[in-house]
């Protein structure tokens, strides 16, 4: 009776227990297409990869050449630091490289606190930035990641895809996540945290976390002949080997092709500026079933061309400038 007892206690304390779903996601930069995905919109914590966003406000926010002192906001519970001092004179530069590859929490609470006058402020611009790209799923408390007295940041592997994707078009940003060893000007020297920089040829950066709460996280991307993806894996222990057999995977399977070349023409009295290509990174399966549409839109002076398959949806739009008709006299004409 009491083994069976102790049996069933058991049974119940695993039955409480909270299962966290592993979740992933495999993006295309180029157009933010999602190629793969598995759970994806599971909101769970995702510690410091929450530094991506960090970086990509203040970058856009604040001065990267900017310098000064900093104060007691540098204190945080735990996690890893670059051991600021009270009273230490730092620059943007160096915080942001000692944030983004060493993950240090003091240099994300000092720039948080230079860019918004105060964390909480900075705080809500992440979450601001976060509505603007669709991150829908999103809530940020702080700049660092660090899940502190239930007050971490949650997100989903999607939304966070949609970060480093933004993320990436920024080339401040896109240098700094691809170093692998940095000195700051007081003579601190970081390595990249991102271990896929030196095993994995193709990686072009990232950002990696871990909490007890979120586990392993890591969001990186990766360039293969003019094609770039993102991956995104949360709840994955294994997560740079998976990194790189998902890249391998993708890489053999999709390509960049170019359904539009940059050109000028004219159609129906509108002068067309194809300023850069229609582009799509696709699997041959999508090249084959997809469907392609251009049009010209007279309300809204635009080419619209379109690129349909199943439920993804690519639509880019180009300048339509209508053709002054020529009024003429004889042999003159204006």
């Amino acid at each position: 009776m009491r083994k069976f007892l102790i049996i069933f206690i058991c049974l119940c304390s695993f039955s409480f227990l909270e299962v966290k779903a592993q979740s992933y996601i495999v993006i295309s930069l180029n157009d933010n297409t999602v190629l793969e995905e598995e759970n994806a919109h599971e909101v769970e914590s995702v510690a410091s990869i929450s530094k991506v966003m960090t970086a990509l406000v203040a970058l856009e926010n604040g001065n990267f050449s900017d310098v000064w002192e900093v104060g007691d906001e540098i204190y945080n519970e735990g996690g890893i630091n670059i051991y600021l001092t009270v009273g230490q004179k730092v620059n943007m530069k160096d915080l942001m490289y000692g944030m983004m590859l060493r993950s240090g929490c003091d240099a994300a609470n000092a720039i948080a606190y230079r860019v918004g006058g105060d964390i909480e402020t900075f705080v809500a611009m992440m979450n601001e930035k976060a509505q603007e790209l669709g991150m829908l799923d999103t809530e940020f408390h702080n700049p660092t990641g660090l899940d502190v007295v239930e007050e971490g940041n949650y997100s989903t592997a999607y939304d966070m895809a949609l970060c480093m994707a933004a993320a990436m078009k920024n080339e401040t940003f896109r240098e700094i996540v691809s170093t692998q060893d940095y000195t700051s000007e007081w003579g601190s020297r970081w390595k990249n945290s991102n271990k896929l920089l030196e095993d994995f040829a193709f990686c072009t950066g990232g950002k990696t976390g871990y909490t007890k709460k979120a586990g392993n996280t890591l969001v990186s991307a990766a360039a293969y002949q003019g094609a770039e993806y993102i991956i995104v894996t949360l709840q994955i222990p294994d997560r740079y080997e998976f990194h790189k057999e998902k890249y391998t995977q993708i890489m053999n399977d999709y390509k960049l092709y170019t359904i539009l070349d940059a050109q000028f023409f004219e159609l129906e009295g509108y002068k067309i500026t194809i300023d850069e290509p229609f582009q799509i990174c696709a699997n041959q399966q999508m090249i084959n079933e997809g469907e392609f549409i251009a049009y010209l839109d007279r309300d809204s002076s635009q080419y619209v061309v379109e690129y349909n398959y199943k439920d993804i949806q690519i639509i880019k739009t180009y300048s339509a400038e209508k053709i002054k008709k020529k009024i003429c006299f004889w042999r003159f004409c204006l």
